[in-house]
């Protein structure tokens, strides 16, 4: 493996120098800036409303709080002290950021889904935001909360006078409830649209956004324009991290709007109560915001302007930090001290933000399970997992700062982490051993589709492919290897169509209940990422979600642990944290803890360097 990092990188040299002339040539001038306003508050400042009342809820791996989910009132987390002031003439007006590209886009976030929101957040808020040190919920637009014991009656007050980009609408409970009918619509690409579904009812196959009035939900009691109480269908202990800035679907827009200009218009002119606001799009290339032209409730971003750049190949991305067409790039951790030794700087998260694996498909309930596929038996996604040189992949293509993974979707720190668990162990000879036990002769052995594609935050997904597929030759598979975009692959597991395929994968550095529900359930349990269903953890995690008895719970994610672990669900990788170039000639702070979208939200916390 050190054979191929010394000759990628004589590769990347040599591209590198004919790149960096022809994005010389024309990459735009950028003019200085004069402007004086000073930077808004921190990231961890929030709001200077008194934080609300909530209970405890399952918290990412990691961070303090109770891990099982409670119906009790507990204080929540207070926000930090706000650093001084910037003072001083910014040195530049717009902060350019290069990241990889959404695999779909689209400016309505619940026709695409996953991923693809982040570039909306700049402009949409959500309920709930959560604090990037202990991952604890706080106000966003949600200034309080409480649960009934029950677990299912959540009563929320919202935050008062928030306007919307356009017109004289501000924020209110209606706007909320047409956001959960936007989720949970039947065209919603959203991984949680079944589950927002669920809990928004009403009852039967028709979803609220087709039945009911807009803005109005049978199970939605709005007492006022700020203040509501969800009843739930059944008791979720979740529904804090669900709502919140953490995870991809639940975008706050305005039902004003959508009634003023309709779908087609809210997708070409978007508007949000986020700190920055639409200016234009060109798709495929780049996503223009500029700061709202008034004192943000939340925070007035430091740079005038904000802008994504698209862009697919790695070096191009170097290229554009190298050549100051950006300020922030998404960088390949393998590439990271070429562009330091140059001066550059890398912002890294103080959390991890990413959990890779290679998914192991056709493990389905017996309505499209194929007992034919190589991929249900369990020797034989044994020897896949002891064909993989972790070590020698984490040298060459992160930089050894991958944290490996003995079990996907547990951290050590995950309070139903099981200390026993072993990361496999690389043994090509016990490889070929369980597959001679499963039935396959030497030069015989099991087909399997590998696929990749690209990922905001890990642009490794791709090469790292590459390698494993032939340590898996080696071994005996026949693996046919395709890499290319993520979107189809997307398409054929929410399909539940990967029999007999591996994909490269990677989420957040989420909570083991959260990984669960993602991952390893059937629809029939609004899952997402169709992998991987076992009767038995169909069983449990219903039982867990409708639980509100904290032993209860922690038990059964111990026990689903355990079962995945043994049933080498998949081939568990490592853990990183989130990490992007910079240049420090124009940022003077920035702070990339925010999972799994990577570079692209945050950016209203981003302090541009003064004179």
């Amino acid at each position: 493996m050190k054979e191929i990092l010394n000759v990628r990188n004589a590769i990347y040299s040599i591209v590198m120098l004919a790149l960096i002339a022809a994005l010389a040539c024309g990459a735009p001038t950028e003019e200085e800036s004069t402007d004086t306003t000073t930077a808004g508050d921190s990231q961890a400042q929030q709001s200077q409303d008194q934080p609300a009342t909530q209970p405890t809820i399952a918290q990412p791996s990691g961070m303090t709080g109770d891990s099982t989910g409670s119906a009790v009132s507990t204080a929540p987390a207070q926000p930090t002290e706000a650093p001084p002031e910037s003072t001083g003439v910014a040195v530049q007006a717009d902060l350019r950021v290069a990241i990889t590209p959404p695999y779909a886009e689209n400016l309505l976030g619940w026709r695409v889904g996953g991923t693809n929101q982040g570039i909306l957040q700049p402009m949409q808020e959500n309920l709930i935001q959560r604090d990037y040190q202990n991952w604890a919920p706080l106000p966003m637009l949600a200034s309080e909360w409480s649960v009934a014991p029950n677990g299912q009656d959540w009563t929320f007050t919202l935050r008062e006078d928030v306007p919307f980009h356009k017109g004289d609408d501000t924020f209110g409970a209606s706007d909320f409830v047409f956001s959960m009918q936007l989720w949970s619509h039947p065209e919603s690409q959203g991984g949680y649209s079944d589950l927002w579904d669920s809990l928004l009812g009403p009852e039967g196959d028709e979803r609220s956004v087709i039945i009911e009035e807009l803005g109005v939900a049978s199970t939605v009691e709005i007492i006022s324009d700020n203040e509501m109480i969800l009843h739930l269908a059944r008791p979720e202990l979740d529904l804090l991290a669900y709502a919140s800035d953490a995870f991809t679907d639940p975008l706050i827009y305005s039902l004003a709007w959508w009634e003023q200009v309709g779908e087609q218009g809210y997708g070409a002119d978007p508007v949000g109560t986020g700190p920055w606001q639409f200016v234009n799009y060109d798709q495929g290339t780049k996503l223009e915001y500029e700061r709202v032209p008034y004192e943000h409730w939340r925070v007035t971003p430091d740079f005038e302007t904000l802008t994504y750049f698209f862009a697919p190949e790695d070096l191009t991305r170097v290229a554009m930090l190298r050549t100051n067409e950006t300020d922030i790039a998404e960088i390949p951790r393998e590439l990271q001290g070429s562009i330091i030794d140059e001066g550059f700087a890398i912002s890294q998260s103080t959390l991890p933000a990413f959990m890779v694996w290679v998914a192991i498909g056709g493990q389905y309930l017996d309505d499209v399970r194929d007992p034919n596929d190589p991929n249900t038996n369990v020797l034989v996604r044994r020897a896949m997992n002891h064909a993989i040189d972790r070590d020698a992949l984490n040298e060459a293509y992160f930089d050894n700062k991958m944290e490996l993974m003995a079990n996907t979707g547990w951290h050590p720190t995950d309070p139903s982490f099981n200390p026993v668990w072993e990361i496999p162990a690389y043994d090509p000879d016990m490889s070929r051993q369980l597959l001679a036990e499963a039935g396959y002769s030497e030069g015989n052995g099991p087909h399997a589709v590998f696929l990749a594609g690209n990922l905001v935050g890990v642009p490794e997904l791709k090469e790292i492919a590459i390698p494993m597929a032939e340590m898996m030759k080696d071994v005996g598979f026949d693996i046919d290897l395709t890499v290319g975009e993520f979107q189809p692959i997307r398409s054929k597991y929410r399909a539940r169509e990967m029999q007999n395929t591996i994909w490269t994968h990677r989420t957040g550095f989420w909570p083991s209940w959260r990984n669960l529900r993602v991952y390893f359930v059937s629809p029939a349990l609004a899952g997402a990422v169709y992998m991987t269903e076992y009767p038995f953890v169909e069983d449990s995690y219903t039982t867990y979600q409708s639980s509100i008895d904290l032993d209860e719970r922690l038990q059964l994610l111990k026990d689903m642990g355990d079962f995945m672990y043994d049933k080498s669900a998949t081939i568990p990788l490592g853990f990183l944290f989130a990490e992007f170039g910079i240049n420090p000639e124009v940022v003077a702070e920035y702070s990339v803890n925010n999972s799994y979208f990577g570079g692209m939200k945050g950016h209203e916390y981003t302090k541009v360097v003064r004179q």
